[in-house]
């Protein structure tokens, strides 16, 4: 006779599942705030200081060296990739949301056409996964040679 208060593997499974459902739509919001914020704030400020500059060259006729506007244009380059992966950081926890709400769906028996939805949803979810990632580290990377271009500017030639 089985104990009553005995919860089984799949059980337990399903209470993970439904967890990581809840986490992973938190998640999607929680994609669109993350620290990011910050490649932004920082291009966004590169971006104003090249614009500065190029105003102040301008204005006294001095010629405009080319790694000025090299870092303006990367510091564009990191925020639009920066926003980019903000928009494949949100389908990688809708896919992965989906996933987990077919496997409830399904519940304890998962027929072929169901774990088909269930495989797919979960490739979909890794596939913007990396692609998040390649976002993420190319904005920073991008970021970073924008700034090592504006200060090399400023430390060297002006």
């Amino acid at each position: 006779m089985k104990n009553k208060n005995y919860i089984s593997k799949k059980e337990i499974k399903m209470e993970e599942l439904k967890e990581r459902s809840k986490k992973s739509l938190e998640s999607m919001f929680y994609s669109l705030q993350r620290i990011d914020l910050l490649i932004i704030s920082i291009s966004g400020a590169g971006i104003y200081i090249v614009l500065e500059t190029l105003k102040y060259l301008t204005d006294n006729e001095i010629c405009i060296n080319n790694l000025i506007r090299w870092s303006g244009g990367l510091f564009l380059l990191a925020i639009i990739l920066n926003f980019l992966s903000q928009m494949s950081g949100f389908k990688t926890n809708e896919q992965d949301y989906l996933m987990c709400q077919s496997e409830i769906s399904a519940g304890k028996k998962v027929n072929k056409e169901q774990q088909k939805l269930i495989n797919k949803y979960d490739n979909n979810s890794d596939t913007y996964s990396k692609i998040t990632n390649i976002l993420n580290y190319s904005s920073a990377f991008v970021m970073f040679v924008a700034l090592t271009f504006i200060m090399s500017y400023f430390l060297f030639i002006f």
